[in-house]
């Protein structure tokens, strides 16, 4: 969803909506690009840094994941087993998932 709100100042007032109605125990999952979709303008990829700025003094663990779209498509029908191997590659992956829970 952060990739589709290309406004800064709602992407703050979406992160502090969710804060504010997180539980103090709860969990935000996070996942979504953290790469720019050349073929489509209207999402821009969230990187680590901005997360980190959306949700400040939080606790925020992020792991890359997903095999990039194109690379998927083209291998997944030959074999899935290289689709596997080349999604431990990080560079090659395009989103972020992970948590987000309150600081202390």
């Amino acid at each position: 969803m952060f990739t589709s709100t290309l406004d800064i100042s709602m992407k703050q007032s979406i992160a502090g909506e969710m804060l504010r109605v997180l539980k103090p125990d709860g969990i935000i999952l996070w996942y979504d690009y953290y790469r720019n979709n050349p073929m489509n303008p209207d999402v821009r990829g969230v990187k680590k840094r901005e997360i980190v700025e959306l949700f400040r003094g939080c606790h925020i663990y992020l792991k890359r994941i997903t095999l990039a779209p194109p690379l998927t498509r083209a291998i997944a029908p030959r074999t899935t087993i290289l689709c596997a191997i080349l999604e431990k590659v990080p560079f090659l992956c395009t989103h972020y998932l992970g948590t987000i829970t309150k600081g202390p």
